[in-house]
């Protein structure tokens, strides 16, 4: 039960944390950070409450996850989720502060929350690159730690880039989306090179909300059709739940793969 009993800590010492830095002010002044995200700004301490809350999904997501590795429900299954407490409390850990990293920037509007928005992206986007080219090449602790740290490195240089890169998205965005692509890639040869055995439905499942996601999200932006600032139904809030769909879809896929399936092939 400690996979989960430290996720659950992460979780409440992050969203206390959040509060407390909101309720004094800690992320800095408002700055209209998040203003492209339709959602008008509102008096009170949160800002965007729609776009705020809604990322209680990835706080959600990432106890599931921890709670299913905790009581060893894919046990049966040999892979580095189900084998590596460390794997399991780290994944499932930069799930749950996906939430308040995008909700500093939701609900203050502060250009410091908007920084950890992204740099909870980041962290993810590390551990993906990281976890998958782990598998591929069979590497051990240093070299998962190395790519993670040159992943999330890359991405915080690439963020401090001014201007837009690529179709209005910025140098940040752009090396973020590079990084997921490259992760797809090694997932790739893990399947039918590796020849490792998975849930495939899963991934799909991971692939189609995250598509989705992204085309409201697209739609939803500020001066976009689907824009409506003064509602509470916003389209930026179904990104966020679907993206933590997304993400526990993708977690369901990993922990799936049986490695000795794999070998005995």
């Amino acid at each position: 039960m400690h996979i989960f009993a430290i996720t659950g800590a992460v979780a409440l010492a992050s969203l206390n944390l959040f509060y407390l830095a909101l309720s004094r002010g800690w992320f800095g002044p408002f700055e209209r950070a998040g203003a492209g995200f339709c959602e008008c700004f509102r008096p009170g301490l949160v800002k965007q409450p729609a776009n705020t809350w809604s990322n209680l999904g990835f706080v959600a997501a990432g106890l599931a996850m921890a709670w299913s590795l905790s009581i060893g429900t894919f046990s049966r299954n040999r892979n580095a989720l189900t084998q590596s407490s460390f794997n399991a409390i780290f994944f499932s850990s930069l799930v749950v502060l996906l939430g308040p990293g995008s909700m500093a920037m939701h609900a203050s509007g502060a250009k410091f929350g908007g920084f950890l928005d992204v740099l909870s992206m980041y962290l993810v986007d590390g551990f993906l690159v990281a976890y998958s080219a782990r598998r591929l090449f069979k590497l051990d602790n240093i070299f998962f730690a190395l790519i993670f740290s040159v992943v999330l490195a890359a991405c915080l240089v690439a963020d401090r880039i001014p201007g837009k890169a690529f179709l209005n998205f910025g140098y940040g965005n752009v090396a973020f989306g590079s990084f997921i692509i490259l992760t797809t890639i090694f997932e790739a040869f893990n399947i039918f090179a590796r020849k490792m055995t998975h849930a495939s439905a899963w991934a799909f499942g991971s692939f189609g909300a995250i598509v989705l996601a992204f085309f409201i999200w697209n739609m939803s932006l500020t001066g976009r059709p689907w824009c409506d600032p003064n509602s509470l139904i916003q389209g930026h809030a179904a990104w966020h739940l679907l993206d933590a769909l997304s993400v526990y879809c993708l977690f369901r896929f990993y922990v799936s793969e049986d490695e000795a399936e794999a070998e005995a092939l």
